[in-house]
């Protein structure tokens, strides 16, 4: 994550006294909220997780044998199961009327010795605990298979370009604190950002599965569904599935970061304007001048939204604005701003 979002710790108090994102501040850079034209594909997503998007594009024969493994795998799982549950109806009715003490083939005669009854003794429980665990850890191994990966290929077939949605496990996700982690927990965001790395999705999607996130194989299909429907003019971009990690905050809604858009100059020259901006802050936070900060960044937002936007003449009287608040607090104006490198294209500061 860029270093303005790892550094950015504002936080505002709600009423239950949980820190949460200010709803006046907007989103937390380099977040900013979801696009309209992605609206219908997030709003069926849980608030509660966080997603990852991006484009497929390796090769078909790629996904294809990375399909075709699997596949085969829970096939064998499933004839297995299979040829048990056959063999079961000749075993457990009988196996049932014996504990009943019916007469049946699974009867054992009362002149056995007790070597021999502990010896069918044994091979019965351990016909029953391969039974067990072939039900209770393999059986849903082809039930999923079929309902995910399965349903997904059937809908969507194998093309050049495959949108990918990841979906975090909630062994971890659900410890997330959902609206401040992104300000707060570096640790969790460099989890994260691992994750979207062009190393990392370089791999075929199916191969991304680990420990920290699953495929959400029903929000892949509608989100195809969507691409599909541009043929008829009214469905979405495949471009607007572009690399990207998708979160849910109570003041903001769904928000966005378009990882892949953070390597373009525009990109960088924005993220080293939040830096400077979060300096300025940090160095008026250390005088005791924080509420000096919040001043500026009203009087800034001000400006800036006026018709006909942040002009160069709205700057200069914006400064001469800026100068007379320090001065009103006993601050220098002039060694602090050359302190801080200057704040050059505070227009930008609009949208943080």
């Amino acid at each position: 994550m860029t270093k303005s979002a790892r550094r950015s710790k504002d936080k505002t108090i709600s009423s239950s006294g949980t820190s949460t994102p200010s709803s006046t501040s907007g989103p937390i850079p380099p977040f900013t909220k979801v696009p309209a034209a992605l609206k219908s594909f997030v709003e069926p997503l849980s608030s509660e997780e966080v997603y990852l998007v991006h484009i497929d594009t390796t090769v078909t024969d790629q996904k294809w044998q990375a399909f075709l493994v699997p596949s085969v795998v829970n096939a064998v799982v499933a004839v297995v199961i299979v040829l048990r549950v056959y063999m079961g109806f000749s075993v457990y009715p009988a196996l049932v009327a014996t504990l009943l003490g019916l007469q049946s083939s699974m009867s054992v005669a009362p002149t056995l010795s007790w070597t021999e009854k502990a010896q069918i003794t044994l091979r019965r429980t351990g016909t029953l605990c391969i039974d067990y665990f072939l039900v209770t850890l393999f059986l849903s191994w082809p039930i999923h298979f079929v309902l995910g990966p399965v349903r997904w290929r059937r809908a969507i077939g194998f093309r050049e370009r495959e949108i990918i949605v990841r979906r975090s496990h909630r062994s971890w996700s659900q410890k997330l604190k959902r609206n401040t982690w992104i300000r707060d927990d570096e640790a969790m965001r460099d989890k994260i950002v691992a994750a979207v790395t062009p190393e990392r999705i370089a791999k075929t999607g199916y191969l991304l599965v680990d420990a920290d996130w699953n495929l959400d194989y029903a929000a892949m299909i509608r989100a195809h569904a969507l691409v599909d429907r541009t043929r008829k003019g009214d469905g979405v971009q495949l471009d607007e599935f572009r690399t990207a990690v998708l979160v849910h905050t109570d003041a903001d809604g769904w928000l966005i970061w378009r990882v892949g858009d953070e390597n373009t100059p525009a990109a960088r020259q924005r993220s080293a304007q939040r830096d400077q901006i979060l300096t300025f802050k940090e160095r008026l936070t250390a005088m005791g001048k924080e509420d000096l900060f919040f001043r500026w960044v009203e009087l800034i937002q001000w400006e800036s939204s006026q018709p006909g936007g942040f002009t160069a003449e709205r700057q200069r009287s914006a400064m001469v604005q800026v100068q007379q608040m320090f001065e009103q607090e006993n601050v220098d104006f002039s060694s602090f701003w050359d302190d801080v490198g200057g704040l050059e294209g505070m227009d930008d500061f609009k949208t943080q």
